[in-house]
């Protein structure tokens, strides 16, 4: 991979485009309107079925409420047949996303996963690729196009970049810290409308359009829920452009309640008594941010620190369970089978002859 450029920090806008971070800069809106207008479709009617009055993005800098962006997003690819909204040189089938997710809950981990996806994508459109690069030290997810009109190329690459990290983070159920996010076209305005979904340092004109991030993460296992799959597609595209945008959110704090206390059987009334909160609204509020449950959340903590330690840590499988909160060993064994489809043993095996052959 190439080496890492010097990263310049930039200011923080306080301009009215950074004010709310649960709106969209209606000029990021206009280039994604940029294909159906072209191709003369009458923009005030595709907006009004999206519940969008036209002049909410005659205003400069106005923003739209995220709600409104989804519901416009999902009007455009209903009636377009295209989830690409007449961006490409053809248009996507409506369902290639969805089969497409059904296809990742099955890898074993994030990087099988990446790799799947971007065979999948390679047989389904012409104007781009996704690609995934792995070094030593930090992986990366790039984007390469064939796209020649300035406005479709930055709208494609954008959108292909953020629904691709949204899926990254998705598939193993946790916000995947970034080192990097670079992108070949020039900042804008509202390019600070990405920073609340990435929330990593932002390059532009680059050579590529990419995601770097900790190689260690590509061993994170996919979470196979089918359940769980039928609610996120239930809830597109706002899964993607919502979900986790937000660090500070209800879920976030529960999950680092529960990475604290590891050891402890914390129930949901013990993590929302600490929260100040009654037990349903803390129910509640998980599933409205990210149409999680507790348990769910639990699992994903506990998931995410036994790997870890059967790949880093010497520690026996009896040292393990005890420090996740497990009193008997063949109670983690279940679990761990259940989350990833093998023993904690199988697993530890396969890692340590996955780091021999590196």
């Amino acid at each position: 991979m190439p080496a890492m450029p010097h990263i310049a920090k930039r200011p923080r806008r306080t301009s009215r485009g950074a004010t709310s971070r649960s709106a969209i800069d209606t000029g990021y809106v206009g280039l994604i309107l940029s294909g159906v207008r072209e191709a003369e479709y009458d923009i005030d009617k595709l907006l009004a079925r999206a519940g969008i009055a036209a002049d909410q993005l005659e205003e400069p800098g106005a923003r739209l409420p995220q709600e409104q962006f989804a519901r416009m997003i999902a009007t455009l690819t209903r009636v377009t047949r295209d989830e690409m909204w007449l961006l490409g040189s053809r248009p996507i089938k409506p369902g290639t996303f969805r089969m497409m997710c059904r296809l990742l809950i099955h890898c074993a981990n994030l990087r099988e996963a990446i790799r799947i996806g971007c065979q999948f994508y390679h047989l389904a459109v012409d104007d781009f690729v996704v690609r995934l690069a792995e070094g030593e030290h930090d992986a990366s997810v790039y984007v390469s196009d064939t796209i020649e009109q300035p406005k479709r190329r930055r709208m494609v690459n954008g959108a292909i970049l953020m629904f691709t990290y949204g899926l990254m983070c998705w598939l193993v159920g946790r916000r995947l810290p970034l080192i990097t996010v670079h992108y070949v076209f020039p900042e804008e305005a509202f390019s600070s409308e990405l920073e609340p979904v990435y929330q990593a340092p932002m390059l532009f004109d680059q050579p590529r359009t990419e995601i770097r991030f900790d190689a260690e993460l590509l061993d994170l296992p996919i979470m196979p829920d089918e359940q769980r799959l039928r609610r996120f597609l239930a809830s597109m595209p706002s899964a993607l452009l919502v979900r986790y945008r937000d660090d500070a959110s209800v879920a976030e704090r529960v999950r680092g309640i529960l990475r604290r206390n590891l050891n402890r059987p914390l129930s949901l009334e013990d993590v929302a008594a600490m929260l100040a909160m009654s037990p349903q609204t803390l129910r509640r509020r998980l599933l409205d941010e990210q149409q999680v449950g507790f348990q769910e959340i639990k699992d994903q903590v506990r998931r995410d620190v036994a790997t870890h330690m059967l790949k880093k840590s010497r520690l026996s499988l009896e040292e393990i369970a005890l420090s996740l909160g497990f009193s008997e060993l063949s109670t983690f064994h279940r679990a761990f089978r259940r989350w990833t489809g093998l023993t904690p043993g199988e697993f530890r095996d396969r890692a340590g002859q996955t780091s021999g052959t590196a």
